[in-house]
């Protein structure tokens, strides 16, 4: 492809794409690894268009959109975090973050002293934490105070008194979570001290 722009011009494209894809395998936090993101597949697309790479420009034009939702979503989960904060029972923030599952009725979501994998978002059934003598239904989390335990051994046992609906979120998605965002992890721990509170006062 012919194009009337100086060679230094185009070089300096795509020096810039090399600029921000070394700062982007740098950020140690997701929302600037992002940004850094977006702007590298700008500038690489630019400078692929230019020197007519098509392979390097079908890449950037898939990642360019990719890394835009994925932002979108950090940026978005962070907010919500945050609005939820003196709301420690809205859990829907984390819906992005998890897979369906579901348990027939009678069926062992988790036992105390298990080590466990993740947490629980109720859609829909009810659950019977034995140990509280307390029953969760639509919209409680389970489990999460695992994320902080030793070994991540379960502090207490569930049981699907109904068919169970829920959501589940991997302790690794959530330490990955609060690694890459501060914000979020600051309202993590005020959700796992709110459940540790009221399991006390219960």
């Amino acid at each position: 492809m012919e194009h009337a722009l100086h060679p230094w011009l185009v070089d300096s494209v795509g020096w810039c794409a090399a600029a921000t894809a070394i700062y982007s395998s740098r950020s140690r936090t997701m929302i600037p690894l992002r940004i850094a993101a977006i702007a590298g597949c700008c500038f690489a697309l630019v400078f692929a268009v230019l020197r007519d790479t098509t392979p390097t420009i079908f890449a950037n034009a898939v990642l360019l959109p990719l890394n835009i939702v994925r932002l979108a979503q950090m940026r978005r989960l962070i907010a919500d975090a945050k609005a939820a904060a003196g709301a420690p029972a809205a859990y829907d923030w984390l819906r992005p973050f998890m897979r369906k599952v579901e348990f027939a009725e009678g069926a062992v979501i988790f036992r105390k002293g298990d080590i466990g994998a993740g947490a629980y978002l109720i859609g829909s059934g009810e659950v019977f934490v034995s140990e509280h003598g307390a029953i969760a239904g639509k919209g409680a989390l389970l489990g999460e105070i695992g994320l902080l335990t030793r070994e991540n051994r379960r502090t207490a046992s569930a049981v699907a008194r109904t068919d169970v609906r829920a959501w589940s979120v991997s302790y690794a998605d959530l330490e990955q979570l609060c690694l890459q965002n501060p914000a979020f992890c600051l309202h993590m721990a005020r959700v796992i001290v709110h459940r540790y509170e009221a399991n006390l006062a219960g």
